[in-house]
């Protein structure tokens, strides 16, 4: 992972919130992904003007309930 990448992985939980493209690249998120997780209502979101932002606590919370518990048959 290049130094830019580390340090906003390392920034991003002190942002208000985050812009739909910094959230794609720190997930590794396609935008076509993006739309499904918006109209689903399976992400959080505002809209200002054309632009989607994120809540950091938000998509931790998300990642969270999504979390899948290993199994026996995992290990």
């Amino acid at each position: 992972m290049d130094s830019k990448r580390k340090k906003f992985r390392d920034d991003w939980m002190m942002k208000i919130a985050l812009r739909e493209e910094e959230v794609m690249d720190l997930l590794g998120f396609s935008k076509s992904t993006m739309g499904r997780l918006r109209r689903s209502g399976e992400i959080p979101h505002s809209k200002v003007g054309g632009s989607y932002f994120y809540l950091p606590k938000a998509l931790k919370k998300m990642l969270k309930e999504k979390m899948v518990k290993p199994t026996r048959d995992d290990s």
